[in-house]
């Protein structure tokens, strides 16, 4: 009603009818306290009361449109913390272009990186201690299977 002058047109402008423009307004007014119109010839103004709710509610739908931006934006970054363990070798080889490219591709991403042999490093995976972890197997010397492994 601050830019259109009634609440007839207010209703048209919203595609509700003027009943539930006005019944809402009677709601809003009762949930305040206060008056919010006032005629002004044919049409209304705000009183001061409208005036602070309506600077307030801008304020408040601009923050909830903020909120809802990067909420949307955190649904498509990947976040969070990966915990990686490495042998020595993969870790000075793999880990720094790793580590740079995360930097320049997933900004939102931490990485933890721990050396550690892949003897004491693979059962971290099960128990969650880890989420990746680095091996090496060689072709001519397979490691044996545990009995956890089967």
């Amino acid at each position: 009603m601050k830019y259109r002058g009634t609440p007839a047109a207010v209703a048209t402008a919203m595609s509700y009818s003027p009943s539930v423009v006005s019944q809402q307004l009677t709601l809003v007014e009762s949930e305040v306290g206060a008056p919010l119109l006032e005629r002004e010839g044919r049409g209304v103004r705000l009183t001061p009361q409208a005036e602070i709710l309506v600077a307030r509610t801008e304020k408040a739908l601009r923050e909830l449109e903020r909120a809802e931006t990067e909420i949307a934006a955190s649904l498509r970054e990947v976040s969070g913390t990966l915990r990686v363990a490495a042998f020595q070798t993969a870790m000075l080889a793999l880990i720094p272009a790793a580590l740079t490219w995360l930097r320049e591709h997933r900004p939102r991403l931490r990485v933890e990186a721990t050396r550690a042999e892949p003897d004491t490093s693979l059962p971290g995976l099960l128990t969650r201690d880890f989420d990746l972890v680095i091996d090496e197997t060689f072709p001519c010397h397979p490691r044996p299977a545990r009995a956890s492994d089967s």
